[in-house]
């Protein structure tokens, strides 16, 4: 079931996913795959700046 959120809901909902898989790739997995994880992390949450920008703009425009 797909449940509609506020935009900052689903911005901390996108950090936490690369939290849960940075996090313990350090812990379990060898430097160099975990700096992999790091890096995709990383590249991932720049990508998403764009659309965080349209959420945070977008539910201030409907309010």
């Amino acid at each position: 079931m797909i449940v509609a959120v506020p935009g900052r809901v689903t911005i901390l909902l996108v950090l936490l996913q690369p939290t849960a898989a940075v996090v313990p790739s350090w812990a379990a997995w060898p430097s160099w795959a975990a700096v992999t994880v790091t890096a995709l992390a990383v590249a991932t949450l720049v990508t998403e700046r764009r659309r965080w920008i349209w959420l945070l703009t977008t539910g201030r425009a409907h309010r």
